[in-house]
């Protein structure tokens, strides 16, 4: 969840600032260190989202009373089991998914900061791995590799050595062939086996109506995709400063 959105979910004025605050917790967790936030970093952020302005020592006395999170030193943490309920506030508040990235399929700080489109499939690919929808998510992988060997070309201005017959860019079969060539692009060995075992399960979850994917599937592969989506990015230079 990106902080717009969190920030559009947390200004329905359905949800109370308990709720609000708690939600900022599970948001500093699932999305940086997660070493937990202090009242005063609470309504800081509050501030800075403009969700609202609490008091600081009601917000700490409701925080400690709530259940949901546990006190570490000046810091609170969210309770162990308590994100679904979490995502469920978000869910009903907004219509992006509402994702947990301390479990991303590939790391947040991989793909973010790079385009819009980009940053909702590998948020699409990390929600199913999250929930074990294993096809769906080696489709979304197969589509960000798609995507990114697009714009890696583009960028390069090579872009003609990946357009097929009819005027149309190739299938990822054809991108991975053209990449991993003797004339493609400068990828590293891993990234390169990676891109070829994505299209190997990406294909059998898109097209074989007999065989559905397993964990392991993904989790054999996982360690290379990460590499090749991020040598990818940086070939397309696709990084916005922060």
């Amino acid at each position: 969840m990106t902080d717009e959105t969190l920030q559009n979910a947390l200004s329905d004025e359905g949800l109370s600032t308990l709720h609000k605050a708690v939600s900022l917790i599970w948001h500093d967790q699932s999305h940086g260190p997660g070493l937990g936030l202090t009242p005063y970093e609470v309504s800081k952020r509050m501030l800075s989202l403009r969700i609202g302005n609490p008091n600081r020592a009601r917000l700490e006395k409701d925080l400690t009373a709530s259940g949901l999170v546990l006190r570490y030193g000046t810091k609170f943490r969210l309770r162990a089991g308590k994100s679904p309920e979490v995502e469920s506030w978000l869910r009903s508040h907004t219509d992006e998914p509402v994702v947990d990235l301390s479990v991303a399929y590939i790391p947040e700080s991989v793909w973010g900061r790079t385009r819009g489109y980009i940053e909702k499939v590998a948020i699409q690919l990390c929600g199913c791995w999250e929930h074990n929808y294993l096809d769906a998510a080696a489709v979304m992988l197969r589509r960000l590799s798609e995507t990114l060997i697009i714009e890696a070309y583009e960028t390069l201005n090579r872009a003609s050595e990946i357009i097929d017959d009819s005027g149309n860019y190739m299938m990822l079969s054809g991108l991975v062939d053209k990449c991993c060539g003797a004339n493609g692009i400068t990828l590293g060995r891993e990234a390169k086996t990676a891109l070829k075992e994505i299209k190997k399960v990406g294909d059998r979850s898109a097209h074989n109506r007999r065989v559905n994917a397993i964990k392991q599937d993904l989790e054999s592969v996982r360690s290379g995709a990460r590499v090749a989506v991020e040598e990818l990015i940086y070939i397309a230079d696709l990084r916005r400063s922060k």
